[in-house]
């Protein structure tokens, strides 16, 4: 299954998501990110003495496109989108078995959303297919209950769904993160690797 975590906006928490879903579901990455954050947080895993992540890097868009095209169906692979639209990351989205959007739950993220949808709608319409992105309430509060408004905005974008899976604002997201390990690598009880585990079930259960 090919897992893709994109969204046209930066700044969402792609990266950590990707990061922490492909520790949890052992699994490569393909880095369309120029910023190159999993790259430096492998190195960090590595210098922690953990087993480095599979990262990977295509040197061109026709690289990607192959790799994708011989990437076996019976395993999965994460792709993690930059922030930015482009004609490489379109395709990724396009060839994707399930896009994963974090969305913060914000009035000010709105106006990037409705800027991922208008993407999504003209690929869909070049593509003559109907491309389907689930959103992800993520890195929110953890004592937030009403969801309305996002609900409200995806129910009225027709190339969104809303996740039922809801990741808060944990501390042990971004502290293992910096040590190069991911939150299913916690020893013992946590309530990011709880919420990780559910994403994931969530996303075998979509995919």
């Amino acid at each position: 299954m090919i897992i893709t975590v994109a969204h046209s906006k930066g700044g969402v928490g792609k990266s950590l998501l990707a990061w922490h879903l492909a520790i949890g579901l052992k699994t490569p990455i393909v880095d369309l990110d120029f910023q190159k954050t999993l790259v430096y947080t492998n190195n960090l895993r590595k210098a922690n003495g953990y087993k480095k992540l599979k990262i990977i890097q295509p040197e061109s868009p026709e690289a990607f496109i192959e790799l994708m095209d011989e990437w076996p169906e019976d395993k999965h692979i994460i792709i993690d989108v930059g922030g930015f639209d482009s004609n490489l990351n379109r395709a990724a989205i396009y060839i994707s078995n399930i896009i994963i959007t974090p969305a913060v739950d914000r009035v000010t993220e709105m106006a990037g959303l409705y800027k991922f949808h208008q993407i999504i709608d003209e690929l869909s319409n070049k593509m003559k297919t109907d491309i389907k992105a689930d959103i992800l309430l993520n890195d929110v509060s953890p004592t937030a209950k009403d969801f309305s408004v996002m609900e409200d905005l995806v129910e009225n974008l027709k190339h969104f769904r809303l996740m039922d899976t809801i990741v808060a604002h944990r501390a042990d997201f971004y502290k293992t993160m910096e040590e190069g390990r991911g939150v299913t690598e916690i020893e013992g009880k946590s309530k990011a690797k709880k919420e990780l585990k559910q994403l994931i079930k969530e996303i075998k259960k979509r995919g």
